[in-house]
């Protein structure tokens, strides 16, 4: 997908693009309705070239980072350092400075495709060491209070919470959580 304010350039784009072998599935004059386009296209990237991009098209492709995250290509005049924080943090993959340049247009969406899978594994690494260190910790907490309780040791609490988990054919996360909650609204009363 291409969005180009620049009627002319955005042809000329558009031909370099078919050109190296790509299908542009949608030429847009401006980021008005980015977030539907990119809906209804699906494009595997995107390359934004527009005169000056404004925060509207940073927050569009900050929802897209967070529920379809797509590879972005932006060329921009912006040399404001925010600004480009702000693109990257939005989820743009690539940003060169300066105008369109047809001979770097392959390299380019390679280099950002490259990237964008790294961020995306390093993602999701990220997101998966997140949720073993909660369940871990809502393990430990159930332990905790089954030892604080019943008076057991660590070894008899983790051997309840299996027990537990088995019967209830449930994950020993969730029969830990179980036990959490049980035991927490016990105390409270």
């Amino acid at each position: 997908m291409l969005v180009d304010d620049v009627p002319a350039r955005a042809a000329i784009v558009d031909s370099h693009l078919v050109a190296a072998g790509y299908d542009v599935v949608s030429v847009l004059p401006s980021a008005t309705g980015l977030l539907f386009q990119i809906e209804q296209h699906r494009p595997d990237v995107i390359l934004i070239d527009l005169q000056s991009p404004g925060r509207d098209v940073l927050e569009s492709l900050s929802v897209i980072n967070i529920h379809n995250p797509t590879p972005v290509i932006m060329f921009s005049e912006e040399e404001d350092p925010s600004f480009i924080e702000e693109a990257v943090d939005a989820g743009v993959s690539a940003y060169l400075m300066g105008g369109f340049d047809a001979k770097r247009v392959k390299p380019v969406i390679d280099v950002a495709l490259a990237q964008f899978k790294l961020f995306q594994s390093l993602r999701k690494a990220l997101d998966t060491t997140r949720n073993r260190l909660e369940s871990l910790s809502t393990i430990d907490k159930a332990k905790s209070l089954l030892i604080k309780q019943h008076n057991f040791t660590e070894q008899e609490a983790h051997q309840q919470l299996r027990r537990l988990s088995m019967n209830s054919n449930q994950t020993l996360q969730q029969a830990a959580q179980s036990v959490v909650t049980i035991l927490e609204n016990k105390n409270s009363n």
